[in-house]
């Protein structure tokens, strides 16, 4: 009987994975299928130009430098649920009254809404339709990519269903195409050089060794010990931990649809210079970057409502008065550990937004790469934890199995 169990287990997985590369297919061929009646102009081109707009059309699986059926991706998707995740984390009346199933309606709505301007942006902000029949056009192409994004985002949605990883494994796949396509030119001319295998190692090496640190510093945290006294006294005290938050990925990717809002409006409006100097809009992404990852670690992690429960629950954290005192230790750790993990971020931005701005076009990919490579750690352990989730049946079984020998 056991082994009956497993084998379904591990029938239903392959269901799963074959389900999953068949979502990532379909997914890849959307992104190959250019988008009818449409006509490049200068003023796209040169928004496009900018490589953290690119990059932000990778990060939300996007394409936006090639028009194609899935160019919105999964960015109106995002930003909904970026909106209603903020809701419910600041407790508005209105929304924790509502069920979940109403709340799923209501980022739906907010999805089709983003969807809706973001094409509308895209096809009538730079003239993409030209004719006669300019309005018609106009209407087909925002008709066709708000189709193209919702369908996006239920393929996401039934991929989390019957598949592995939903979303997460779609933008995965769509970055390491992505940045496999933009490194090979790079790549060429470094080995066409002095020294070029030389330079080439250097760079596969400080890849990696950026994917560990991300690894490590995104896992690393406080711990102070925290008295539950609903427990026996005898049991070791449990672990509060605080994060070195390398901010998450929707921090991130919020930070980054922030970013292009400089060369947006200076595209679609008459600024004035500064607005679209390199200067301005490289301390633009840094200042921005900061400020999100910095604000939303209070966000995810309030320390009033953390000191507020305890108070509540009697629990308190070892050596700290309860209340005030307790609000105040959480707020300065936090404080000093996420200064850091934001100055990081915004570091690391403001230097693919500079090479975006500044370096010749062929070495633009190796000022992202940085960037680049946090991201994809970042989505590697959510797929990662996904997996596990998967595997937890099979490893209690294992446990049990265990414990009755021991008996």
């Amino acid at each position: 009987m056991q082994r009956k169990k497993l084998n379904v287990s591990t029938k239903e997985f392959l269901k799963k994975a074959l389900f999953t590369v068949m979502a990532i297919i379909v997914y890849s061929l959307g992104n190959q299928i250019p988008m009818p009646l449409v006509k490049m102009t200068v003023e796209y081109q040169t928004m496009i130009r900018h490589y953290h707009m690119s990059m932000l059309s990778i990060l939300t699986g996007a394409n936006l430098p090639d028009l194609s059926l899935f160019s919105l991706g999964f960015s109106p998707y995002m930003a909904a649920m970026m909106i209603i995740q903020l809701l419910v984390m600041m407790k508005w009346s209105i929304v924790e009254e509502i069920s979940q199933r109403q709340l799923m309606y209501l980022q739906n709505l907010l999805s089709l809404l983003f969807a809706l301007i973001e094409a509308a942006i895209i096809a009538n902000g730079f003239s993409l339709a030209a004719g006669s029949d300019h309005l018609l056009k106009v209407l087909m192409i925002i008709v066709t990519l708000t189709a193209g994004a919702m369908f996006v985002q239920w393929l996401g949605n039934v991929t989390t269903i019957y598949g592995i990883g939903g979303m997460v494994v779609l933008i995965v796949g769509n970055m390491l195409h992505s940045n496999m396509n933009r490194l090979v030119l790079p790549c060429r001319q470094l080995l066409k050089m002095k020294n070029g295998i030389w330079l080439l190692a250097a760079l596969i090496i400080g890849s990696l060794l950026i994917a560990w640190l991300t690894i490590i510093f995104h896992a690393a945290h406080y711990e102070t010990k925290q008295i539950q006294i609903s427990l026996p006294s005898q049991i070791e005290p449990a672990v509060f931990p605080i994060g070195f938050n390398l901010g998450t990925m929707m921090t991130f990717m919020l930070g980054m649809s922030f970013l292009v809002i400089p060369s947006l409006v200076a595209s679609l409006f008459k600024m004035p210079a500064f607005w679209n100097s390199p200067k301005f809009q490289i301390g633009f992404a840094i200042v921005m970057t900061f400020l999100i990852d910095y604000f939303f670690a209070f966000v995810m992690l309030s320390p009033r409502q953390i000191a507020k429960g305890m108070r509540h629950s009697g629990n308190y954290l070892l050596g700290v008065e309860i209340g005030k005192p307790t609000r105040r230790f959480i707020r300065r750790r936090l404080s000093l550990f996420n200064f850091f993990s934001a100055l990081v971020l915004g570091l690391l931005v403001g230097l693919q937004v500079a090479g975006s701005l500044l370096a010749p076009k062929i070495w633009q990919p190796l000022y992202a790469l940085p960037i680049s490579i946090v991201m994809m750690v970042l989505f590697m352990e959510s797929l990662v934890e996904i997996l596990n989730e998967l595997t937890i049946p099979k490893r209690y079984q294992k446990l049990k199995e265990g414990i009755l020998k021991s008996v």
